[in-house]
């Protein structure tokens, strides 16, 4: 016997239309929470994009020379 809470398995390219249709049928309690979500796994996305530019750069080694750059902007703007 199948759970109520097992997901249907449904192909990607259908997928959209049946995410548009729950959402049009959420109520502002669970749209609110959606959000949420969603801006979570934003966020998730963007921190492993930064992390692997930090990692990036670190191989590249641009860590060595933030004292040279930090140098070079000083001599350039004396407010600094």
């Amino acid at each position: 016997m199948k759970s109520a809470l097992q997901p249907m398995p449904v192909e990607p390219e259908k997928l959209k239309p049946v995410l548009h249709d729950k959402i049009e049928h959420m109520d502002g309690r669970r749209l609110v929470l959606l959000n949420r979500v969603l801006l979570q796994l934003e966020a998730e996305d963007l921190a492993d994009q930064l992390s692997e530019a930090f990692d990036k750069d670190h191989e590249q080694g641009v860590f060595r020379r933030i004292p040279e750059l930090v140098k070079q902007f000083r001599a350039g703007h004396r407010y600094a």
